[in-house]
């Protein structure tokens, strides 16, 4: 048995910058149809957006959903499929490629297309970043933050984002140490910890290739929790060096734990923003859990390897690890 229907959900507007990668889009479909009896291609439009094209591909019976973008447009798919048999296939084609770089999928949608008969189909447990104040909910594969990261994603420049790509992100970071650090407060189990930049990941990389939580993993039970207590510009300028030579543990106000929920509370001020895989999500309060929706994720066999329990033995997974 075969994927009877994929649908490729794309957004024009990814890989922005150097890359340009989701133009290459038709040969991705090209590779898919090597396996899959129908691929169908549909763009994103802004008042389409893909959670609404997934769903909708889902209804009409694809089997497999295969976004083409970048995390972001990976992670909306994913809210068009929560709750529903089908797998998710990411095509990354976007300006950090964070899932790529943690799976270890070729950073190039054609490659990622064409190794479709090597990947195992693993349920992963979501992270799910809840705003109690708005009653709106959003899952997530990789991460959620807040805080300074998701003040920098707040003011990022999306002009700059489609020309430099990646690096627009690093330039709207760089600008918030001209700005005042609005402080968070974290609960983890019993504990209270003050922040100002908080990661709760399901991933060990950030940013692209950086580790910022080196104990994470999409198929672990508990998130990576990481939280930054400075509010010092020159200090946060040394995190940054500490990240780039792993070195971090050696700095006093950083502290990581491990949770399957969180709550994160403004303590200064109103607007302190959320992440989530690299969109802005919202603004604290939030409270993050991990569980209990899964999604049906095609990952390479080797990121799999310590988890055989979380590989899927359906009939259209055992085609594709034979």
């Amino acid at each position: 048995m075969r994927f009877a229907r994929a649908a490729i959900i794309y957004n024009p507007a990814a890989g922005g910058g150097l890359q340009h990668a989701v133009e290459r889009v038709d040969e991705a479909a090209a590779e898919l149809r090597r396996y899959v009896s129908e691929v169908r291609l549909i763009p994103t439009e802004p008042d389409r957006r893909a959670d609404v094209l997934a769903r909708e591909a889902v209804n009409a019976g694809c089997d497999l959903i295969a976004p083409c973008g970048g995390d972001g447009t990976i992670n909306e798919a994913l809210q068009g499929l929560v709750g529903s048999e089908a797998f998710l296939l990411p095509l990354p084609a976007g300006t950090a490629n964070v899932f790529a770089w943690e799976t270890g999928l070729p950073v190039d949608p054609v490659k990622a297309a064409a190794k479709l008969p090597e990947l195992l189909a693993c349920e992963v447990e979501l992270g799910t970043v809840e705003f109690p104040k708005e009653g709106r909910s959003r899952h997530f594969l990789l991460m959620c933050g807040a805080g300074v990261d998701a003040s920098a994603v707040y003011r990022l420049n999306v002009d700059l984002k489609k020309r430099v790509g990646i690096i627009a992100y690093f330039w709207s970071a760089s600008t918030q140490l001209f700005r005042r650090f609005e402080k968070l407060r974290l609960r983890v189990g019993h504990e209270t910890l003050e922040s100002t930049l908080a990661v709760v990941s399901k991933s060990r990389v950030y940013g692209g290739r950086l580790v910022l939580t080196p104990q994470a993993h999409l198929l672990e039970d508990a998130f990576d929790v990481v939280c930054f207590r400075s509010a010092s510009p020159l200090v946060y300028t040394g995190y940054l060096a500490g990240v780039l030579t792993r070195t971090l543990e050696l700095f006093q106000g950083v502290k990581w734990r491990q949770a399957r929920e969180v709550e994160m509370l403004a303590t200064d001020s109103p607007h302190v923003y959320v992440q989530v895989d690299g969109e802005l999500a919202g603004r604290l309060p939030a409270r993050v859990r991990m569980g209990p929706e899964t999604a049906r994720v095609l990952l390479p066999k080797p990121y799999c390897a310590d988890y055989p329990e979380r590989i899927v033995t359906t009939a259209a997974a055992t085609v594709l690890h034979g």
